[in-house]
């Protein structure tokens, strides 16, 4: 016993085969492109990625680079002698810290900038700070001056006074 309509069974078989992989085809692709081919999006965020992670690092070189000037500020206050020569060599790191700042990969480079003209402004705060010292102490010491002067001239006074008396007699 054969069956009766075998071609067409296998015709419509093999339609519905075609038709099926068409669907699922279509299928396929539509969910492919509703994801808008993620491969361009993975390209930006990698170099995003790549400038967050630069930044991140000069960052760290930067606090370095800061903490190195930190030091010779705070010993600003402890030098007496060759204030100026210091003085001189934290400003010249101060400019190539400027100088290192890289002009278009970092996100915010007035922050950079902004903060080195702090410590410029601390510097020169503190040079304004031992110059009024340095005055006060002049000050103090010519004030001590005035006040020796002072008893010496009482003492020439009292002495002229004696020796107009001792004069007169």
């Amino acid at each position: 016993m054969e069956i009766l309509n075998k071609k067409e069974r296998v015709s419509a078989f093999l339609l519905f085969l075609l038709m099926f992989l068409v669907t699922m085809t279509l299928i396929f692709v539509a969910v492919f492109f509703s994801h808008k081919l993620p491969w361009k999006e993975n390209e930006v965020l990698r170099a995003e990625n790549k400038k967050i992670k630069f930044e991140f690092l000069y960052q760290k070189q930067f606090i370095n680079d800061l903490a190195r000037v930190d030091v010779l500020i705070d010993s600003l206050d402890k030098t007496n002698e060759g204030y100026f020569f210091l003085e001189q060599s934290i400003n010249s790191d101060l400019i190539s810290i400027k100088n290192e700042i890289p002009k278009d990969s970092l996100g915010n480079r007035a922050m950079y900038e902004n903060l080195i003209l702090t410590y410029k402004k601390l510097i020169d705060a503190k040079r304004d700070v031992k110059q009024v010292q340095n005055a006060k102490n002049e000050i103090q010491e010519l004030d001590e001056q005035i006040d020796e002067y002072e008893d010496r001239i009482k003492n020439l006074e009292t002495a002229l006074e004696l020796s107009r008396r001792l004069n007169r007699n």
